[in-house]
């Protein structure tokens, strides 16, 4: 009997824990294999505009556009299925510091 192996986020940008310098027009979620991506939500120092919709079908890539961020920190939370139908999920936070690219003038 062999260990079951579910789907997860490999990576994400902006990238878990990260500082970034401008506020990004796009989150882009990459998984192990292809899910259904059912929530995402971005909370922080203001109300973030997402353009998310559930998933109709599994993918392994999302980019989701955002609008909204000012500096500060925030926090991505999201919820997909796996093609095994195990529910997932999970968050990640990063960081909008423009004074960082204003300090390098």
């Amino acid at each position: 009997m062999g260990a079951n192996a579910h789907t997860g986020l490999k990576e994400s940008t902006p990238a878990a824990d990260s500082r970034v310098q401008a506020a990004p027009l796009q989150l882009e979620l990459i998984f192990t294999g292809p899910v259904q991506l059912v929530k995402l939500d971005v909370d922080g120092e203001t109300e973030a505009q997402v353009s998310f919709r559930p998933a109709s079908k599994p993918e392994a890539t999302y980019r989701i556009a955002v609008a909204g961020l000012v500096n500060g920190e925030y926090e991505v939370r999201w919820a997909a299925i796996g093609a095994d139908g195990h529910a997932m999920a999970d968050s990640f936070r990063f960081v909008v510091d423009a004074s960082s690219a204003s300090a390098a003038r």
